[in-house]
């Protein structure tokens, strides 16, 4: 009987994954092709009687398909998220994950694959609500507006978690310390933790840059003055930006840089919540919420003398560490994929990114983290000459990065042997190429190694 029970409920589980939206693909430790749900072919054009029990290289070989995810998680042994062309298909966004045995070894390869086209559309109908009650409605919200709203991607492991915390951490007032490298993110997530708090009324976020203003306006910036209240001063006074962001949240970017005798004032208001204007006598309430973020070593700091023990105690009430683009690569293509949608909307544009580019975007290690992708990406969609983005766009710097090999692409001229007509015809295609690759004439002038001069006239020469 058991026996039985046991096999209704494995039946039971492969219909579930055969009426699965999402195409299921499944393969073994090998890239033997094990199974694939009927979502998977329709994304993927492929009938199951031509692939079943053949091996994954075997259709690249063939040009049944151009690449796949299960290969490079059995090369690496690690998750693996791609944007995959299907020839008689889609475009799709797969993500590969390793199945283990008890030994180790790798067993299996579980492929989940989405069709691009309808995740937009699914976003689009999320947008204006239709057909969709009001609870499944809000669920769906929540779940999407991380990613499309805040720019705060959540697909890999440690960007779920930190995507939890933040929700938990919005419903309370506690100071937070965000860290991590420059470019991760840190004013976004700040953002998010404002914007999903419990309070339903409009609420201010100011923010400030504590290392981009003078430490002699930086007090006053933050707490304001009173009318005289030194030579110079307003006859009015101003306003501080902890006032202006009385109810709400002051984010306080790259903390590690605030003067100490300014951190003595700040710590002053995280414990009172009081505070005075310069030049003031009255005690003004304050009830602000702060975020403070850093990507220096505070503790580090603190050994130096250059920031005050205390006021870190009192900000790392809960701390948040966002970690480096290059250690979580999954979130690598669907940050990709949103800033692509992001500039397409922003510029009336419909570019599309070859799976080759993703390959070299994939590659390159990313020291200027989730901040240099965004810029990169814009770069190549409005430097794009069609709608796919291809090789010839990426920059340059990004494909010596990702260990791509480059190369001029220049026409035949076998039609001719005047070798200055040829002569004359490589050297226009090759600074035509560069100033696209590199942007600025110094910069281009510097990797051609001629002088600016010389390039502002051989511009001018070909009319490029």
């Amino acid at each position: 009987m058991a026996a039985f029970e046991a096999e209704k409920e494995k039946k039971l589980l492969w219909q579930v994954i055969d009426s699965s939206y999402d195409g299921i693909f499944l393969t073994d430790g090998e890239g033997g092709i094990l199974y694939g749900n009927d979502a998977f072919l329709r994304i993927s054009g492929l009938q199951w009687d031509a692939i079943k029990g053949k091996k994954l290289n075997d259709l690249i070989a063939a040009g049944a398909i151009p690449d796949a995810c299960s290969l490079d998680v059995i090369r690496t042994h690690k998750p693996t998220t791609k944007v995959i062309d299907y020839p008689r298909g889609v475009s799709a966004l797969v993500t590969s994950i390793p199945v283990f045995g008890e030994d180790g070894r790798l067993l299996r390869v579980f492929s989940n694959v989405r069709n691009i086209a309808e995740l937009v559309s699914i976003r689009e109908q999320l947008k204006s609500g239709a057909d969709l009650d009001e609870e499944y409605r809000r669920l769906l919200w929540q779940a999407e507006r991380p990613g499309r709203e805040n720019n705060f991607i959540v697909v890999s492991p440690v960007m779920e978690h930190i995507f939890r915390l933040a929700i938990k951490v919005a419903q309370v007032a506690s100071p937070v310390l965000i860290q991590g490298e420059s470019g991760v993110g840190k004013d976004v997530l700040a953002r998010f933790i404002h914007d999903n708090g419990v309070a339903t009324e409009k609420r201010p976020f100011v923010q400030i840059n504590c290392s981009a203003i003078p430490e002699t306006l930086l007090e006053s910036e933050l707490f304001g003055y009173e009318a005289g209240a030194f030579t110079g001063a307003s006859k009015r006074g101003k306003t501080g930006l902890i006032e202006v962001a009385n109810n709400g949240t002051l984010f306080l970017d790259e903390i590690g840089e605030m003067p100490l005798p300014l951190q003595v004032k700040l710590l002053d208001v995280l414990q009172t919540n009081k505070m005075y204007r310069l030049g003031g006598t009255k005690t003004v309430e304050t009830k602000v919420r702060i975020i403070a973020a850093t990507n220096t070593d505070l503790e580090k700091m603190i050994a130096e003398g250059r920031f005050r023990r205390d006021l870190y105690y009192r900000l790392n009430v809960i701390p948040i560490h966002i970690p480096a683009l290059r250690e979580r690569r999954e979130d690598l293509v669907p940050l990709i994929l949103h800033f692509l949608e992001q500039n397409n909307r922003k510029y009336n544009m419909k570019r599309k990114i070859s799976p080759q580019v993703i390959d070299i975007l994939t590659n390159y290690g990313w020291p200027g983290n989730v901040r240099e992708l965004r810029n990169i990406v814009e770069h190549m969609v409005v430097l794009a000459e069609g709608d796919v983005i291809d090789e010839q766009c990426v920059p340059t710097s990004i494909a010596r990065g990702a260990g791509k090999q480059l190369y001029i692409d220049t026409p035949d001229y076998f039609s001719s042997f005047n070798l200055r007509e040829i002569n004359d015809a490589v050297e226009k295609a090759v600074i035509g190429k560069a100033l696209a690759a590199f942007g600025t004439l110094r910069s281009t002038a510097a990797h051609l190694g001629i002088d600016l001069s010389t390039l502002v006239r051989k511009k001018r020469k070909y009319k490029l």
